[in-house]
């Protein structure tokens, strides 16, 4: 088994998910944010101990129902809207079935492609420098990961993952300007 997900990691992946999903609410069904606030507030508690990971039959449970939810707010589970809106959903689903850091690692590449998703529905300025947030913040908590427990504080992490990000400026703005838009 893998070793455990330090908290400094787990903080900034609990923002980095808030930073990922909010942005989908205009996008995807109600239910989906709903299920985010209480997977969230689930989450918390287990980092607090004040309760457990839920066992597989609440997760499957929880996943049936999101499937179902989304078919019946999008009459399909193909497309764009509802893949979207089944790809938050599984985002939001992983970080209750987080155990360890192989774990944490899937539910942060699953936020860079939320990230990369909500591309589809929003491609301008705004849209771009506003995304630098979330990608920040899951940079940071990829960063605690791969540090040892005792090995810096919060702050530290996020400077780290702000100066790998300075360092792919360039290219991200080249792939900005000349990367041809879906319209």
């Amino acid at each position: 088994m893998s070793s455990p997900i330090p908290r400094v990691s787990l903080t900034w992946l609990l923002l980095a998910q808030a930073l990922v999903v909010v942005p989908f609410a205009l996008h995807v069904p109600v239910s989906i944010m709903l299920l985010w606030l209480g997977c969230t507030f689930w989450r918390v508690q287990v980092f607090r101990m004040r309760a457990r990971l839920p066992g597989n039959w609440v997760k499957a449970g929880l996943l049936v129902g999101t499937a179902g939810g989304v078919y019946l707010a999008r009459g399909s589970l193909v497309g764009l809207d509802a893949g979207a809106a089944l790809l938050v959903a599984a985002f939001v689903l992983k970080m209750l079935e987080m155990n360890n850091r192989r774990d944490a690692r899937v539910l942060i590449f699953l936020g860079f492609f939320c990230v990369a998703v909500g591309y589809l529905f929003e491609d301008n300025l705004l849209w771009a420098l506003f995304s630098l947030l979330p990608v920040a913040a899951l940079l940071a908590a990829l960063i605690g990961l791969q540090q040892s427990d005792l090995a810096g504080k919060a702050s530290d992490t996020l400077k780290l993952a702000f100066k790998l990000m300075a360092q792919a400026v360039p290219l991200m703005l080249l792939l900005f300007l000349f990367f041809p838009r879906l319209d």
